[in-house]
């Protein structure tokens, strides 16, 4: 894990301080001097079980897609916006009287985003990747503000970036001096659940390929 001890124990938002007994935010994973780093949303419940980002089917949706124009999940670094699960909670009243909770994910509140701010620009600076791949609409806005991924997905953007003031407390967000290659897809679960979007998808993926190429980021070609 490249952030420090108090990480497992941070819950500096909501999310995590609903974190379940035993639970802990999620740290990035991947290679450390990895050239192409993935930041998606938030970790869902499989993810908070096995304490590594983006398992169970969305992994292997993630996986199969890279896969599917050449490129290696395990060559790059992986790791979320936030890094507890942000959820809700459903009562239900059964025949027998009893009382069934049942959860389910919700996006992450703009307080989690900025609060986990610190722990994603740590990872950023360690890493140092030549390209970030933002996975939904979450981890780009959180990069570069209030911009549309219906309007840029698929696209090289070379940018600035918002990050956290200094001190680990900061959740003020300002734009860097250094400019960023950042390359926007939609989230692989928007696949899921919006059918019309795999197309598009399927097409930014080979730009993202060929930018990789372009960029000369031979690590993570299979």
């Amino acid at each position: 894990m490249l952030l420090p001890d108090g990480f497992l124990t941070c819950v500096r938002c909501e999310d995590g301080l609903k974190r379940e007994e035993g639970q802990n935010p999620i740290p990035g994973e991947g290679i450390t001097e990895a050239e192409v780093m993935l930041i998606g949303e938030s970790p869902g419940a499989e993810e908070m079980k096995t304490g590594r980002p983006f398992q169970g089917k969305a992994g292997e949706n993630l996986n199969g897609f890279l896969a599917s124009v050449g490129l290696d999940r395990n060559k790059m670094y992986v790791i979320n916006t936030t890094r507890c699960r942000p959820y809700k909670e459903k009562e239900r009243v059964l025949k027998d009287g009893t009382v069934r909770v049942t959860k389910s994910n919700k996006p992450p509140s703009p307080h989690a985003i900025k609060s986990c701010a610190v722990w994603l620009d740590y990872e950023l600076k360690i890493v140092n990747p030549t390209l970030i791949v933002t996975l939904g609409s979450t981890p780009l806005k959180r990069l570069i503000g209030e911009q549309s991924i219906s309007e840029v997905h698929g696209t090289l953007l070379t940018l600035p970036i918002q990050e956290p003031g200094e001190g680990e407390d900061s959740r003020t967000l300002y734009f860097s001096e250094k400019k960023y290659h950042i390359f926007p897809l939609y989230h692989p679960a928007a696949i899921i659940y919006r059918q019309e979007l795999k197309q598009t998808f399927e097409q930014d993926l080979k730009k993202l390929r060929e930018t990789i190429e372009q960029l000369n980021l031979r690590s993570v070609l299979l």
